[in-house]
C-alpha cells in the first residue's frame, strides 16, 4: 500500500511539472495571454531573435504579449520535449506560425518544491 501511494504521488508531481511548459506554450499559441503569470518564474531569461535578457515576470509578460499581438498567430504545434535525469527540469519546443513568419519557441521549466515554473523562453525565427 505504501508503495502504491508513493507511486501515485510521484506520478502526480511529474505530470504537474511536465504540464507547465505545455500550458505556457498553449497559451502563447492560442493568444490567451491573461494567465501567463501563473506559468512563469519571478524572473525569466527571455530571448527574442537572439536578444537575451534576464527580466522580471511582469516585463517578460509585457514583451511576450507585444510579440504575439504584433505577429497574429495562425497556428502552433508542440514538436519536442525532454526532462532532466533527476526530473527537476524539463523543456518543450513549439512551432508558431504567424502572419509575419514561423517561429521556434523553446520553454524551459524547473521544479521548486511541488511547483514547476518556466524560467527561460526563447523565440527565434525559423
Amino acid at each position: 500500500m505504501k508503495t502504491i501511494l508513493i507511486n501515485i504521488f510521484l506520478l502526480t508531481a511529474l505530470s504537474v511539472s511536465a504540464q507547465t511548459e505545455v500550458d505556457f506554450l498553449n497559451s502563447l499559441g492560442k493568444g490567451e495571454m491573461n494567465n501567463l503569470d501563473s506559468y512563469l518564474s519571478s524572473s525569466v531569461i527571455l530571448s527574442i531573435n537572439d536578444k537575451q535578457e534576464k527580466i522580471e515576470r511582469a516585463t517578460a509578460i509585457t514583451k511576450l504579449k507585444a510579440f504575439i499581438k504584433s505577429k497574429k498567430v495562425i497556428n502552433y504545434k508542440i514538436l519536442h520535449n525532454g526532462k532532466s535525469a533527476d526530473k527537476n527540469s524539463s523543456y518543450r519546443v513549439a512551432r508558431i506560425k504567424t502572419q509575419a513568419g514561423t517561429y521556434r519557441v523553446f520553454a524551459y521549466s524547473e521544479s521548486v518544491g511541488d511547483k514547476s515554473k518556466v524560467v527561460e523562453v526563447r523565440i527565434d525565427a525559423m
